[in-house]
């Protein structure tokens, strides 16, 4: 039904992500443990070391406008050890990738950049503010903003602009009422982060406790469902469906330790992908069939225990890009064609 290409062997591999640099295409990964990251180019399977790192990476991204730069959180380690952790910028000289450090920020989980007015915004968030072990959760998640306009200062400022979501662990840049909006998610439910200027406009869109989420049109009917991974690397994948009284569930699965929640079209087909680092560890996707307006679950393959996926379309090809931690691997995914409708 899939067909798989693997693409590089990296024990505790955590993080992945596709993006063009320049005139090239690149797929990054990176450790959950100690390592390096790399990237490879895309279809040549050229591999690059991105630096000397140190390992814990969770985030990878590329920084809008710029061909020679890359921003990455690490430093935080299984079982959630991260005192150490924070932003570190990727610089090309040549075919070298320098990394620095360029914000502390303990217990840092994710990040994303939002370009808006000629203005790169960096969002980070922080799983909680304190951990003085890895089941302590007393402390709550922090989300903070950097305006990148010297990108080459030594160190970059961050300002708090949330400081109130306990396990704050899922984040996402996307698009809601035709903005384009960073939403970040935990045991308070889901929030959006829109940049005004200098400020930013903070909306709750959600409020049951989320480990990670997506929008996507799954019935075609040009709104967007929300799809869940509840509760903190929780055990049930929900699509809710928007109605005039709020959000009411339309779909649920089980999972074991839910994780790597995306979601794309496959042959123009929406579909949604996560992985369960539990259980039978397998690499699952759900789309709607045909007839009846039903969901569907499909086994891509089981042993993947994924941390992170993605769906990119390139080439006229659609593909799964997925961490396969148990593995070992970064692998990719293309869908034989008509499988899902068989």
């Amino acid at each position: 039904m899939f067909r798989k290409t693997k693409l590089f062997d990296m024990p505790d591999i955590y993080t992945v992500n596709a993006f063009p640099l320049g005139s090239k295409f690149y797929i990054g990964m990176g450790p959950e443990k100690s390592g390096n990251p790399y990237l490879i180019t895309y279809p040549s399977l050229n591999k690059t070391e991105a630096g000397i790192a140190p390992g814990g990476m969770m985030s990878l991204i590329p920084v809008p406008g710029r061909s020679d730069m890359l921003v990455s959180v690490m430093g935080l380690f299984p079982p959630f050890q991260g005192k150490d952790a924070g932003v570190y910028r990727h610089t090309r000289s040549g075919d070298i990738w320098n990394v620095e450090k360029v914000l502390h920020l303990p217990f840092a989980h994710r990040c994303e950049i939002l370009h808006k007015n000629q203005i790169n915004y960096l969002f980070t968030s922080t799983v909680s503010k304190c951990k003085r072990e890895p089941t302590d959760w007393s402390e709550a998640g922090e989300v903070f903003l950097t305006i990148l306009t010297d990108l080459f200062q030594p160190m970059w400022n961050a300002e708090k602009i949330m400081g109130n979501i306990f396990r704050n662990h899922g984040m996402l840049k996307t698009v809601l009422h035709e903005k384009e909006v960073v939403c970040v998610s935990g045991t308070e439910g889901i929030f959006s982060l829109c940049p005004e200027g200098h400020e930013v406009r903070v909306t709750q869109v959600f409020d049951k406790e989320v480990s990670e989420f997506i929008f996507i049109d799954m019935d075609g009917d040009g709104q967007d469902e929300l799809v869940t991974i509840e509760p903190f690397h929780g055990d049930s994948l929900n699509i809710y469906k928007l109605l005039s009284t709020g959000w009411k569930r339309i779909y649920d699965a089980p999972l074991a330790f839910g994780h790597g929640l995306s979601s794309g079209r496959l042959a123009g087909i929406p579909v949604v992908v996560v992985g369960n680092r539990a259980g039978v560890a397998s690499l699952d996707l759900f789309c709607m069939v045909r007839e009846g307006n039903k969901f569907r679950r499909y086994c891509i393959e089981k042993g993947t225990g994924t941390t992170q996926t993605q769906i990119f379309h390139y080439l006229d090809e659609d593909y799964i890009l997925s961490a396969n931690q148990l593995k070992g691997e970064a692998a990719l995914y293309c869908l034989r064609q008509g499988a899902l409708y068989k």
